[in-house]
């Protein structure tokens, strides 16, 4: 399916997931890329210094570029390089499972369903589907289309899943800032309202005392005047 595809056309393909492979390779692409290519930082970045541009300004900049620059396949290409660099492991992996199928696996044109579904299940479970998703693109994995559909969904609904499962977090995370932080308020104040308490209880005890002798400084006048 992708065996004669363009770069410019797996980034096509894979337009909901250049976040992700942003992400694997900001900072060689701030680094590398960035750094030398003024005019494509001031082209697509001009109000940021890209330095400072997130995941998904640089997503989103690298995206028009692709498309729409004459060297979009040069900088496509570079993304991918530099992605499947990162990921050697998953590279090992598929080439020590296609030599045993053919020893010259480069060869190859299709998998069968079988032969397919059987090195997509072991990277999974390895990998995880999205990895294995983005690489079998990136690096044209001879997988048939309806095992590159079907892996595609997969990869989906696990990238949903963590998303979920990251949100989930982030907002307990949220939850236990803020309860902390309610926790934190009412110690505050309860020891606050605690020494002023104390303070008060204090000048009431002095008050008292003060009250008892003036008491006692007038009963003994009266004594006096009565004797």
């Amino acid at each position: 399916m992708y065996k004669n595809a363009s770069y410019k056309e797996k980034f096509a393909d894979l337009h909901e997931w250049t976040p992700l492979i942003i992400e694997t390779v900001k900072k060689d692409l701030k680094n590398d890329h960035l750094k030398k290519d003024i005019y494509f930082a001031k082209k697509f970045l001009a109000s940021k210094n890209y330095q400072k541009a997130t995941t998904e300004e640089l997503a989103q900049a690298y995206q028009q570029a692709i498309a729409e620059e004459e060297n979009g396949e040069e900088i496509a290409e570079f993304i991918a390089s530099r992605w499947l660099l990162k990921n050697s492991e998953l590279y090992q992996f598929f080439e020590q499972n296609l030599t045993q199928i053919d020893p010259n696996f480069t060869d190859l044109e299709e998998l069968s369903p079988t032969q397919a579904q059987s090195l997509i299940q072991a990277s999974t479970d390895a990998f995880g589907a999205p990895h294995t998703y983005l690489f079998s693109v990136l690096n044209s994995v001879v997988f048939p289309q309806d095992s590159f559909q079907a892996l595609r969904q997969q990869a989906k609904e696990k990238n949903q899943q963590v998303q979920e499962e990251t949100e989930n977090f982030q907002a307990q995370q949220s939850l236990d800032a803020m309860r902390q932080g309610f926790e934190r308020e009412m110690n505050r104040l309860t020891d606050k309202y605690e020494k002023k308490l104390a303070g008060l209880q204090k000048k009431y005890t002095v008050d008292v005392d003060t009250l008892k002798k003036q008491v006692a400084q007038l009963q003994r006048k009266l004594n006096q005047k009565s004797a």
